[in-house]
């Protein structure tokens, strides 16, 4: 990989200059320097969005005066800022902390240990818009301009325009917690902020295995029957094949609608093929006879092969269950507008099923069920119970 070409540039956000780190020597001294800062923010840039093989391609990192923009394809080895952001004693600000810290944890083995999540704190405050732009814009007066939003961050050079906004992702970052933070003490919420900051930590490293295979996780792919199952699984295949020998998003050379209409109504001829929408000629051109050999393949499997969607978990009959969720749900809307919440943080629905299901006879066996936090059940927990 070609390192990045940059010079500390003049910015319109809070800070007058960036500083690219492309040399380990660097970056070690660099984090060291850091080690005395109290907080800092933290923002990723992943090519996930244009190529097969996910990859960190940037890292920002600002306190309240400086913006540092880190390269992990010229640094393979990340490990001195993994070691500041594993410090306790570090908050490391981010906004929708949740992807940025897997990425981290699945691709350098980085543990953030001091999370501050601008957006559960933007929810916990029930702010009408959640998005960093519009909560910059609307506590800080910075306009955010969303043009690179999707672009390709594993290319190099990358161009100052890039870097700018890069940049401008972290450098008002820890102004905005401050803000955050204030209301958030003022509504007697900061107790539920913590709660919900710490669990971010443990999530990348305590992530379930999916077996599900990915054909069946494409969205409208349970809805269909065996034999078309069939034909997506073996199209699916083929994409994702050529997919990881372009090292392209699998979604770039053909689309999910496209692979679901395939199965649905399977083309007869490579003809048939090059008349489908969203089937462009160079995918005919280069991979038609392939692709039409999948479609072959699923339909012509013989019915004992063709795969399934597993059923679901089955529950025995409960003519009562049906009253007690929509008179659980009643409550939690009421709680709802009471406390100026958003329905989630008062109880998600999945949670008031779960309720309804299980019938917790008192708090501490409400505080028992997964995923239900102490904020909920000391604030919310008897007016749940109280439906049932």
């Amino acid at each position: 990989m070609r390192p990045l070409t940059l010079r500390p540039i003049a910015t319109t956000s809070a800070v007058s200059a960036f500083e690219p780190i492309t040399d380990p020597a660097v970056l070690a001294q660099r984090m060291l320097d850091l080690a005395d800062a109290s907080i800092l923010a933290l923002d990723t840039e992943a090519s996930s969005f244009h190529r097969f093989k996910e990859r960190v391609c940037l890292v920002q990192l600002s306190t309240r005066t400086a913006t540092f923009l880190i390269d992990p394809l010229a640094i393979d080895d990340l490990a001195p800022l993994g070691a500041l952001l594993a410090d306790k004693g570090m908050e490391v600000v981010i906004h929708d902390a949740d992807y940025d810290l897997r990425i981290l944890a699945k691709h350098h083995n980085i543990r953030v240990e001091n999370v501050f999540d601008t957006l559960v704190a933007a929810e916990l405050l029930n702010e009408p818009e959640i998005g960093l732009a519009a909560l910059l814009q609307k506590y800080q007066g910075v306009h955010v301009d969303k043009k690179f939003q999707k672009a390709d961050w594993s290319k190099r050079p990358l161009p100052q325009d890039m870097l700018a906004y890069a940049a401008g992702d972290t450098a008002n970052l820890i102004a905005l917690r401050d803000t955050l933070k204030e209301k958030l003490i003022a509504k007697d919420r900061w107790s539920w902020a913590e709660e919900e900051f710490a669990l971010l930590t443990d999530a990348p490293f305590n992530l379930a295995v999916n077996e599900e295979p990915g054909f069946l996780r494409l969205k409208g792919a349970k809805l269909l029957k065996p034999q078309q199952l069939a034909v997506l699984r073996e199209v699916h295949t083929w994409r994702e094949g050529v997919a990881e020998k372009m090292d392209r998003a699998s979604f770039m050379v053909l689309g999910n609608d496209v692979l679901l209409a395939l199965a649905t109504d399977p083309p007869k001829s490579l003809k048939d093929i090059a008349a489908r929408k969203g089937v462009g000629e160079r995918v005919v051109e280069r991979h038609g006879r392939n692709l039409f050999a999948a479609v072959k393949r699923g339909v012509e499997l013989p019915k004992e092969e063709w795969p399934r969607v597993p059923k679901g978990k089955r529950w025995d009959r409960d003519n009562d269950y049906e009253d007690r969720l929509k008179r659980i749900k009643q409550v939690r809307d009421k709680l709802t507008a009471e406390f100026d919440l958003r329905p989630g943080i008062v109880a998600a629905n999945q949670m008031l099923m779960d309720i309804a299901r299980t019938l917790p006879g008192d708090l501490d066996a409400l505080a028992a069920m997964p995923g239900m936090r102490k904020y909920q059940v000391k604030h919310f927990g008897e007016a749940l119970l109280g439906a049932l």
